[in-house]
């Protein structure tokens, strides 16, 4: 049975094709810049909360699956419900536009895979240092990809 899961999976993998992970990406780079008291209107109107009050990278990328087509996971607000988003992905397959969750300390961050090195991910995401910008963060706090 964890086979045939597994193998679902990785046929759903391959299936979504790389528009809708290139899509999650433009998205994100259109609020490139934007900072959370700064623009505190622009980004309450398009997340539906107050991003200078709480904590919105899962909030922001629910706003770029929505807007990109997909279907954010229950919870979305929650960086590490996005550990249920799509399907799985290795980090050796890893490409930009897939959703990557990575350890922070005691919690969770989640972001859009923009390009990956042999020591780094670096996400464009929301509430990276109070706005949304790229940020470079150790492979090793990678918990999980998904696309």
């Amino acid at each position: 049975m964890k086979v045939l899961a597994i193998l679902a999976a990785a046929y759903v993998a391959l299936l979504i094709p790389d528009f809708a992970n290139a899509g999650m990406l433009a998205q994100a780079q259109h609020y490139k810049g934007l900072h959370e008291v700064k623009n505190n209107k622009t980004l309450r109107a398009a997340l539906g909360i107050n991003p200078a009050r709480t904590p919105w990278c899962g909030h922001f990328m629910g706003m770029v699956a929505r807007k990109a087509g997909r279907s954010p996971p229950q919870s979305f607000g929650i960086a590490r419900s996005w550990l249920r988003f799509g399907a799985p992905v290795k980090l050796a397959y890893a490409r930009p536009g897939d959703v990557v969750v990575v350890r922070t300390g005691r919690g969770y961050h989640v972001g859009i895979l923009s390009m990956l090195s042999k020591s780094t991910a670096q996400l464009i995401g929301g509430n990276q240092s109070g706005g949304v910008r790229v940020s470079q963060f150790a492979r090793g706090q990678v918990v999980g990809i998904r696309r």
